[in-house]
C-alpha cells in the first residue's frame, strides 16, 4: 500500500518554501487494527509527511524533471500522541537544491505549538522522464503550478 500523507497544499514557492495540512480522521488506513482503545497517528508518519511534503519545494524547482527520495535525517524531534480529529500544518523550507540533490528543514505545527521537527533532510533526484505526471500529482492536493 502507498501512503500520501499530507492532504492539501495550501502555499508554494518553489525552491523556497512550502506549506501544507493534514487532517487526521478515524478512517485513516494506518488506524485499521490497530490502536483501537486509544487511536494515533503514529510519530513515525508525521515525520515522513513533513518529508512528502518538503520534497515538494525541490521537485517544483527543478520543474517536475525530476523525484526526490530520502536519503537522511538529522535533528528530528518525533511528536507524541496525535489523535484523530487533529489538524496538523507543516512547512518546508528548501535549504539547497542541485540536480544531484537536495536538503531541506521542517516543522509541523498543532494549534499554533510545535509538535514535531526536521534539522535536516537530504534528498537524492531521481530523473522523471515525464514532468507531466509530477505536475498533475501535484494537483491531487490542491496546487496548480
Amino acid at each position: 500500500m502507498r501512503f500520501l500523507l499530507f492532504d492539501r497544499i495550501t502555499h508554494l514557492e518553489p525552491g523556497k518554501r512550502i506549506e501544507g495540512v493534514k487532517c487526521i480522521s478515524m478512517t485513516e488506513e494506518f488506524l485499521r487494527g490497530h490502536f483501537d482503545r486509544a487511536p494515533c497517528m503514529p510519530g513515525s508518519l508525521v515525520i515522513e509527511a513533513m518529508v512528502q511534503l518538503a520534497a515538494w519545494a525541490a521537485i517544483a524547482k527543478h520543474d517536475y524533471k525530476l523525484s526526490c527520495v530520502l536519503s537522511m535525517l538529522d535533528d528530528v524531534t518525533v511528536p507524541a500522541d496525535i489523535r484523530p480529529g487533529t489538524t496538523i500544518h507543516i512547512t518546508g523550507e528548501l535549504m539547497g537544491t542541485n540536480p544531484k540533490g537536495s536538503f531541506a528543514k521542517a516543522t509541523a505545527t498543532v494549534d499554533g505549538e510545535e509538535v514535531a521537527r526536521i534539522g535536516r533532510v537530504l534528498y537524492a533526484h531521481v530523473p522523471m522522464p515525464d514532468p507531466a505526471i509530477l505536475r498533475e500529482r501535484l494537483s491531487y492536493f490542491g496546487y496548480t503550478p
